[in-house]
């Protein structure tokens, strides 16, 4: 089941599908950050990332967060809509 998650994390708005761990195709990489961030919940694996910091945006493939350094986390997409959103 494909959860789409939003993640505020310091000054940037984060984007993607949350995956399981046994979805990720790196369990290693996962069981290293699982033992540093102090165990597998507190691993977010998110696929098809964004990266919005400000006008600029970056895609990546597969991102782990921390759960512990996310300020809010939401369920659903975001938009902007009417003129507040085009002034810079």
């Amino acid at each position: 089941m494909r959860h789409l998650r939003i993640v505020f994390l310091a000054d940037r708005i984060i984007q993607g599908d949350e995956v399981f761990p046994d979805e990720f195709y790196d369990p290693e990489t996962f069981r290293r950050c699982a033992a540093q961030w102090g165990g597998p919940e507190n691993v977010l694996i998110l696929r098809n990332a964004t990266v919005a910091d400000g006008g600029l945006e970056e895609r990546l493939e597969y991102l782990l967060i921390n759960r512990a350094e996310i300020v809010a986390l939401g369920l659903g997409g975001m938009s902007v809509s009417g003129v507040e959103g085009l002034r810079p």
